[in-house]
């Protein structure tokens, strides 16, 4: 029973304390509130630059739990996408070399200049081969009784009693005897006493007498000319030149000063005569 008396003496207790509390709180006026707000507001008026202390970061419970929240969270962000550009140049690694020696560089470079002055010097060799062909000279003082015959180009410088025929060029400057064939023939002597036969051109120079007929393709006279001239192409009849013989030909150019004394005609043209007088 004495628990109960205390228990109820201790809630009777505690109503009077409210019940003061409150009648505390209803009987203070306005004016009263409004003064106690005011000097709040001049309280902080007077010292502006007092601010309110800061709330100190709240911690979380468990530390440990909480950084491998972060962590699975930063996992588990998407990789932000990276666009390849084209055309990116690639290092490549370099791979180490072994230093050479400066002499050793030297020799080598002294070396390759060799052989490349050695291959130039061939190929130049080479090329003067081919394009010189070979020949046969007659040198001057010599004298040749009889024929002559050559598979290459033949000079003659001497004097050559016969035939001579040749496979290339020939060139006389001395004194023949006889009839020539070559496939081109210059003629630059005193006299040649002999038929000329050729597959390509004929040159007589100035101051040459040519004593014998003329067959060829093409032909130009600058000396003198007896016998016939039978070219299947043009002839050519310089100022300085004089013919005694006819000339047939497929086209013919006569220069002024020129001596013809014979029958020219144009019997290899591609034209028909007859048919302009039919």
């Amino acid at each position: 029973m004495s628990f109960f008396k205390e228990l109820k003496e201790d809630i009777a207790q505690s109503v009077n304390e409210l019940t003061e509390s409150l009648e505390e709180e209803l009987s203070e006026t306005p004016l009263e509130k409004e003064a106690g707000t005011d000097n709040g507001i001049a309280e902080q008026e007077k010292y502006p630059e007092e601010k309110p202390e800061e709330r100190p970061e709240e911690k979380p419970d468990n530390p440990a739990a909480f950084d491998k929240e972060q962590e699975t969270a930063i996992e588990n962000e998407p990789e932000p996408e990276v666009e390849e550009a084209d055309n990116v140049p690639v290092m490549e690694e370099i791979e180490e070399t072994e230093e050479i020696p400066a002499e050793d560089v030297m020799d080598d470079i002294m070396e390759e200049e060799a052989v490349v002055k050695e291959e130039k010097n061939q190929n130049m060799m080479d090329m003067e081969e081919e394009e010189t062909p070979e020949v046969t000279v007659i040198t001057k003082g010599t004298t040749i009784n009889g024929g002559i015959k050559s598979d290459t180009s033949l000079v003659v410088k001497g004097t050559i009693e016969g035939d001579v025929e040749c496979q290339g060029k020939l060139t006389i400057t001395g004194r023949v005897a006889g009839n020539t064939i070559a496939s081109e023939i210059y003629v630059n002597t005193p006299r040649l006493e002999g038929d000329i036969n050729s597959k390509g051109i004929v040159k007589i120079d100035v101051g040459t007498v040519v004593i014998g007929n003329v067959n060829c393709t093409s032909v130009v006279v600058a000396g003198a000319v007896k016998g016939s001239i039978e070219v299947n192409g043009p002839v050519v009849v310089d100022s300085t030149a004089v013919v005694k013989g006819d000339i047939k030909a497929k086209s013919i150019q006569i220069n002024s000063g020129a001596v013809i004394d014979g029958h020219c005609s144009l019997q290899f043209a591609d034209v028909d005569l007859e048919s302009f007088f039919a």
